[in-house]
Formats: structure tokens, sequence, C-alpha cells
């Protein structure tokens, strides 16, 4: 037991020294995004709160990676789900409880609030103020819905670079994966991307040996589905890159479950309307 205590900062340290991003602007916009969500955490504690993806891919590469732990910085709130199982309720460790509905719609009409990396001017925005994550009352659901309208018409409007079970659109620093028509069968995934750099020295320091970057974010991280569609936004780094591979996998592999996983590769040259 001792061994294990002195063992577990060291472990820690050495994960955190990893994960780290060298980047002072990113370090700077998750320390924004953090404090932005211990205050959004004060106003929503109690309350039921819709999570939303976002459909802007402003963050970069290490930024958009799913490190923020909502349901901790939201301990306290009710946490609507709408991606996963109906009816199904779960207690998490941080104090949050998760109760899930049939559809986004469904979730938005029951929310207090919602919290979204997407900004919109609109009235329901309660968090003018913020600059990373933002906080609505639940009549902001009808504006966020035409941003991801407008997001979804201008990515299809392009050829897409693969298809698959989603059709995968390049555009400048992010991967666009949309599927029509959408069911929530679909998202229960991880997005998976590798990104090849043209110089390994591009890559941190542990990554080189690989030879290629790696996101896995979940679909409710990354993604949105409305109306019977979806689209999921991955941002890419910011340095020169000789190929991509993209898909999905299970976020627990079991064969009993009959999990559909599909990849496709495609060359960074190839590219659709920029998002």
């Amino acid at each position: 037991a001792v061994a294990a205590l002195l063992a577990f900062p060291v472990s820690a340290f050495q994960m955190e020294r990893r994960s780290r991003p060298d980047d002072a602007r990113v370090a700077e916009i998750q320390r924004t995004a953090m404090a932005e969500l211990g205050t959004i955490r004060e106003t929503t504690r109690g309350k039921v709160v819709l999570v939303l993806g976002s459909v802007e891919p402003e963050w970069s590469w290490q930024a958009m990676q799913p490190r923020y732990g909502w349901r901790y910085y939201l301990a306290g709130s009710v946490l609507a789900e709408s991606l996963y199982t109906e009816g199904e309720k779960r207690y998490y460790p941080t104090g949050s409880v998760s109760t899930h509905f049939p559809d986004t719609e469904a979730a938005a009409r029951a929310a207090d609030f919602i919290v979204t990396r997407d900004r919109v001017e609109s009235g329901a925005l309660l968090t003018p103020g913020n600059r990373q994550v933002f906080l609505y009352d639940s009549a902001g659901f009808d504006d966020l819905l035409e941003l991801y309208r407008a997001t979804y018409q201008r990515v299809v409007s392009g050829d897409p670079a693969a298809r698959s079970r989603f059709d995968v659109y390049l555009g400048d620093r992010a991967l666009f994966h949309v599927k029509d028509p959408c069911v929530r069968a679909d998202v229960g995934y991880q997005v998976t991307v590798e990104v090849v750099p043209e110089d390994r020295k591009d890559l941190p320091g542990w990554r080189r040996r690989y030879g290629f970057e790696e996101q896995f974010p979940l679909f409710r991280d990354s993604g949105v589905l409305f109306e019977g569609k979806c689209i999921a936004i991955v941002s890419l780094p910011d340095y020169p890159v000789s190929g991509i591979r993209t898909g999905q996998r299970p976020r627990k592999v079991s064969r009993r479950e009959g999990h559909r996983i599909w990849k496709v590769e495609l060359p960074a040259s190839r590219q659709a309307p920029p998002g």
C-alpha cells in the first residue's frame, strides 16, 4: 500500500507530462475553459443540463481532446443524455446524475440549461463574456439547431473524400463525419482519427516511434445528432500532414453485441469545402 501511494503521484505526473500540450496558446484555451466551466457549475447545480458537442472546429488538435470531464465540472447537475440507452439512469462518483431521453430534441425540452462549445448570438445566451464554453437557457436550442443545419448543408455541398458507414469530408484543419439518415445506434461509438505527419519531428516525443498522432473522442463530445442527421467534427493538427485514417470503433469491444467497426484512409491533399 505504501509503495502504491508513492507510485501514484509519479504516475500522475508522467501522464500529465505526456498529455500536456506544448503550445502556450492551447494551454491558455484549456485554462479558460476550465475556469468557465467552474463558473457555469454554480448556475446549473441541481438543474437539468444538456451538454452538446461542437460543430465549429475552432479549437486546436490538442484542445479538442476530451480531457475536460464534463461530469466533474458539472457535478451536482442532472445531465440530459440523448445518444445512449433510453430510460437509463446512471450515478457517477462526481455526484452527477445522467438521465436519458429518446432524442436530442426531447432532451432539450426537458433541460433547464444547455452547455456547449458553440456560440450563437441569442437572447438565450447566459454567458456572453465567455470565450470557450457557453451556457444557454433551454430556449437557446432553436438557435443552435439553426447552426447545425447551416453547418451540415455547408459540409455536404461538396464531394466526400471517402465513403463508408459515414461519408467523410476533409476540410480546412478538420474532418467531418456525416450520416443521413442517422439513428442513435450509429453514434454510440468513438470517432477514431490517426494523422500521419510529413515530418515525424512534428509529433510529440512519445508518439514519434509510432509515426502518427491519434484521437478517439466519443461522438457526444465531437458531434450532434439532430432531425435524423448526424455530424461529427474532429480538428486536425496544424503541421503538414501526409495521410489520415479515420473511422469508428465501439467504446467497449464485445463480440456478442455485434458492433460494426469501419475505417477509411485518405490522403490529406483531398479537400472538401472548409469548415
